[in-house]
């Protein structure tokens, strides 16, 4: 093909294309983001995740360094935490959704989840710490999230990277 060749149904195309056309999935306005009501039901929680340890996690398409950033970011510099302790599952539920929510619509880049270690659950299963590592799984917005060091909370603490 010569250079600088002009195809005439592509030019037409791209003319009239929108920018949905080259990224569909991309909401325009941080409000349009649909956050999918989570589900309260452990045992299926479970079945999302069930690990009582440490905690990694990146999106599929988000590359290594992401996470490997957010394990040595310092917990003393995300400002934005919530606490979960003695909450039940369901209003766990509710108050991620909401603050996920609102630190994703005010362009908060990282988050701090205390949710515990499960020490004083029934069965010593930690229902908090998997229900929050199993949202974080689900959300739409979330780029990447690890357990804290031990000397900040370890297991107990989760460290959050959202997109921007």
């Amino acid at each position: 093909m010569k250079k600088d060749k002009k195809i005439k149904e592509l030019d037409a195309w791209l003319k009239n294309a929108s920018d949905d056309a080259f990224c569909p999935n991309k909401p325009d306005d941080k409000d349009e983001i649909n956050f999918e009501k989570f589900n309260y039901d452990f045992e299926q929680i479970l079945m999302i995740d069930n690990n009582h340890g440490i905690f990694e996690y990146k999106r599929n398409g988000v590359q290594d360094y992401v996470l490997n950033k957010l394990k040595k970011k310092d917990e003393m510099s995300i400002i934005n935490v919530i606490d979960l302790h003695g909450e039940t599952v369901k209003d766990a539920i509710n108050i991620l959704e909401d603050f996920f929510t609102e630190s994703y619509k005010n362009n908060i880049e990282y988050i701090k989840i205390i949710c515990g270690k499960g020490m004083n659950s029934k069965d010593k299963i930690p229902k908090i710490k998997i229900t929050t590592q199993a949202y974080i799984k689900k959300s739409l917005i979330v780029n990447a999230a690890c357990s804290a060091k031990d000397k900040d909370g370890g297991v107990g603490v989760i460290k959050v990277k959202l997109k921007n």
